[in-house]
């Protein structure tokens, strides 16, 4: 019988080895391969993460990478500038992004654009960190706080490299067949909208990712995210961009406690939302929620005139 349970616990620990070989032989592969993209989301962050040098920082979901144009800041500022939107994150994300980004290089300025529905509840804010996983051998201690939010068992599985990778490797193919250029970061978007697909829109508006219930976990991340700013002396401002359809944002608990924060904080924040500039201007829009690069230019050559004074 003990000749037996050793024979079985050799096997185990042999076949624990290979699975250890294994998953150490991917990961050096995974990460040549993940590091070797040259254009996609994730060289995008990575650029940030390893590589950004620039005075001018832009953090934020779509509305940033879709609205703000380094071309434009740089020739208006002589300094710097990279867009690190990700489109489809939320707060969670960028505090992550900026903790990483600090931990290397120091910005002069960053410029986050907040979406007003950024305090409420949103499990997709949490279910979409595993863009972070292949940060995370590096960054451990920074990456830890915000991944045990989504789960407690992330700790575990991302000792495995094969789980810290394994989501990137269909967008490294992806993006070597079909590149995914950007402008610094800007995507732009051509088209402009039309009054059929406004009618469209109005009838069938798209499903909101959230629910209006305020997130204290969101409310703390905010804090976190100034403080942060504030601790590497980088000066920041909040910008929310343009959007097509006026709105009554007054009863918006997510949005009214977001001026509050930076209002306390003593945060700059600069809401053109309901810019008369903008509203039911479809010739600037690509869809009521995203400036074309028509509307991305106008704001643009407005934003940095407001982005001057905050500069050294």
């Amino acid at each position: 019988m003990k000749t037996q349970i050793k024979r079985v616990a050799i096997l185990i620990i042999k076949f624990a080895i290979l699975i250890v070989v294994i998953d150490f032989c991917f990961g050096l592969v995974a990460k040549k391969l993940f590091l070797s993209q040259e254009t996609g989301k994730f060289a995008r962050s990575s650029y940030v993460v390893n590589d950004s040098k620039d005075a001018i920082m832009v953090i934020g979901s779509s509305h940033a990478i879709r609205h703000y144009k380094p071309e434009i800041i740089e020739d208006k500022t002589g300094k710097t500038c990279y867009n690190a939107g990700a489109e489809g994150q939320q707060l969670i994300y960028h505090t992550a992004l900026q903790k990483m980004l600090l931990k290397r290089h120091r910005p002069e300025l960053i410029i986050f654009n907040i979406d007003e529905e950024f305090l409420f509840k949103s499990d997709i804010a949490f279910s979409r960190l595993s863009d972070l996983h292949p940060y995370y051998g590096e960054h451990k201690a920074e990456l830890n706080p915000f991944l045990r939010l989504k789960s407690k068992f992330d700790d575990y599985k991302l000792w495995f490299k094969a789980y810290q990778y394994n989501s990137t490797i269909v967008h490294v193919l992806k993006y070597k067949v079909a590149p995914q250029f950007s402008e610094k970061g800007y995507r732009a978007l051509k088209e402009e909208m039309t009054p059929a697909q406004l009618v469209s829109y109005k009838q069938h508006p798209p499903k909101k990712i959230y629910t209006e219930e305020m997130e204290p976990i969101f409310v703390q991340l905010l804090k976190d995210f100034i403080n942060e700013a504030k601790t590497h002396n980088v000066k920041l401002i909040f910008v929310s961009s343009p959007k097509l359809i006026e709105r009554d944002l007054s009863k918006n608990k997510s949005f009214t406690t977001i001026k509050a924060i930076a209002k306390s904080e003593g945060v700059p924040f600069y809401n053109y939302l309901n810019s008369k500039d903008y509203i039911n201007k479809l010739d600037l829009f690509w869809d009521p929620s995203h400036l074309n690069d028509k509307g991305a230019t106008l704001f643009n050559n407005n934003l940095v005139e407001i982005i001057k004074p905050h500069l050294p």
